[in-house]
């Protein structure tokens, strides 16, 4: 079975890309991706479209769920989690003024993965 990676904020799915390019042998048994402020959810289609032929039914692994609604309990077993949280309230391409930084609601993301 190799490395079970749980995979938290998976978007479009780079950072398992990324993994399964190494010559470990990754095996993704739970991801989640969800996009709060959007109806159509583009990443979480595009991460189905390319790692499971685009066929819901076969990413049983995988959750399009506000992260801070799922059980604990519910994430498989795994040897390594990885996460590419939300990097939208860390951006500076603005005033700093305008930066809100770790107050930000995506921000507080990363407690979940805590």
């Amino acid at each position: 079975m190799g490395i079970r990676t749980v995979e938290l904020f998976a978007g479009v799915g780079g950072f398992r890309l990324g993994l399964e390019s190494t010559n470990q042998p990754f095996s993704t048994v739970w991801w989640n991706q969800w996009e709060p402020s959007t109806k159509v959810q583009h990443a979480w289609q595009c991460y189905v479209e390319h790692f499971h032929d685009g066929m819901p039914e076969l990413a049983p692994a995988g959750s399009n769920t506000d992260i801070t609604q799922v059980n604990p309990a519910d994430v498989p077993e795994h040897d390594l989690l990885v996460g590419g949280v939300p990097c939208q309230d860390y951006r500076f391409a603005t005033t700093l003024a305008q930066t809100v930084g770790l107050q930000a609601t995506k921000a507080l993301l990363w407690w979940a993965i805590h």
